[in-house]
């Protein structure tokens, strides 16, 4: 291994830390703010779960997509929901993670808290809550904002606790999910 070069990663930010005890086994620019993008979806899906956990709502409690949840820019990642359409928070959840559905975290905000702003400020507080120092959401789908960012390092300490969440570690290592019928 000491013969090996540098592999020099095709990356502006890495880390690689031991899951076993939490030690950083390689960094580059780990602390650096960048752009997440649909990483965000995993600070999304934990804010959601903290709720259902918490009893504000149940996996099983439907919701119904406004229009405003599903107007999006024509180029934006989608689950294909349509406004007036019921799903399930489950349902929804499969849609933010898998397909990286944009209206999807549009919908689960409303869901969870009347409003998009004010399910991002509890974004931010869960951040806080991690201990992510670096990184501040400007919406649940991660949609370009120059106040949208993030590092490597807190990209880490989010993922590491979304893992503690069986429903979420359900949903990622699902490599397909079909939806059932709804109302539309």
């Amino acid at each position: 291994a000491l013969a090996l070069e540098d592999p020099g990663p095709l990356a502006r930010a890495v880390i690689i830390v031991d899951g076993d005890n939490g030690e950083i086994l390689y960094d580059l620019n780990a602390r650096q703010r960048m752009y997440p993008a649909s990483i965000t979806k995993i600070m999304t899906s934990m804010v959601v779960l903290d709720a259902v956990a918490a009893g504000e709502l149940s996996l099983d409690t439907q919701v119904t997509a406004s229009a405003q949840a599903v107007d999006l820019p024509w180029n934006s990642s989608t689950a294909g929901i349509l406004a007036g359409e019921t799903l399930s928070i489950l349902d929804l959840l499969y849609c933010d993670l898998l397909p990286s559905g944009n209206e999807a975290c549009n919908i689960l905000s409303e869901a969870v808290a009347g409003t998009s702003a004010e399910f991002v400020a509890r974004m931010n507080a869960k951040a806080q809550e991690l201990g992510m120092k670096d990184t501040h959401f400007m919406n649940p789908h991660g949609l370009h904002d120059p106040e949208h960012y993030t590092t490597a390092y807190d990209i880490y300490l989010m993922a590491s606790a979304a893992m503690e969440n069986e429903t979420f570690r359900t949903i990622v290592r699902t490599p397909s999910y079909t939806l059932p019928a709804t109302n539309l």
